[in-house]
Formats: C-alpha cells, structure tokens, sequence
C-alpha cells in the first residue's frame, strides 16, 4: 500500500489515462518509460516487464540520458502508481489525454487552493 502525495486532479488525470493506455497496450499493467526529441516528439518508448518493473538504477539510466520524457511505475494495488516527469510540455498531455486541461484540474483536492498552470517537471504518488 502506498503513501499518496496527490494533491490536484491532474495527476489523477495523468495517472488513470496511463494506466489505461498502458492496460489497451500490453493487455496487462506495467510500468513505462517515454523519451522525446527536442522538438517534443515521441523517440522511444520503454516498456518494463510486469514481472521486472524499473527499478531506480534503470530510471536514472533512461532519465539521464533523455532531456525530456514520462514515466509510470504502477504499484501492485490496483489503484496506485508513481508518475514522474520532465520537461513534459501540457500540450503533449492533452493531446494523450484527448482533453484540455481545465482550471478545475489545477485545483488542490485537499483544500480550496489552486495551482497555476501545468508543472513541466514532476513527481507524485497516486492513489
């Protein structure tokens, strides 16, 4: 069981678009990794083993050697994942997504505050 640290609905929204692409992709729950070009462009995609999740020597790995990229590490829960990004532009997202991000989706679902716009660099515990 994890420890959430979400706080504002578009990690949930991020979160639950990749677990179900992941799920349409695999047929199975798995954690992956995206790289992009400069120009914001898909380069590679790397998909870890259900049995073999990343693990943080690997995430380094990829993370140092892509300046811009997402990943998703499920948990065994159902429900929970870890999400990480960097230099992962909001258009990117909505265009995974096939929605804008709303002003509702910046609101802190833990009091009434507000974030302002989207977070290029990022990491979080959904649960």
């Amino acid at each position: 069981m994890s420890t959430t640290t979400s706080r504002y609905r578009f990690e949930f929204r991020i979160q639950d678009w990749a677990a179900s692409w992941i799920l349409r992709l695999t047929g199975t729950r798995a954690g992956f990794f995206v790289a992009f070009r400069t120009d914001g462009s898909v380069r590679r995609v790397y998909v870890a083993s259900p049995e073999r999740p990343f693990d943080g020597q690997q995430k380094a790995a990829l993370g140092q050697e892509y300046r811009s990229w997402f990943l998703y590490l499920p948990y065994e829960d159902e429900r929970g994942a870890y999400v990480e990004w960097l230099n992962l532009g909001r258009e990117t997202v909505e265009r995974w997504m096939g929605r804008e991000l709303s002003p509702e989706d910046f609101i802190d679902v833990r009091t009434t505050g507000c974030r302002d716009g989207w977070p290029d660099s990022w990491r979080v515990i959904v649960g």
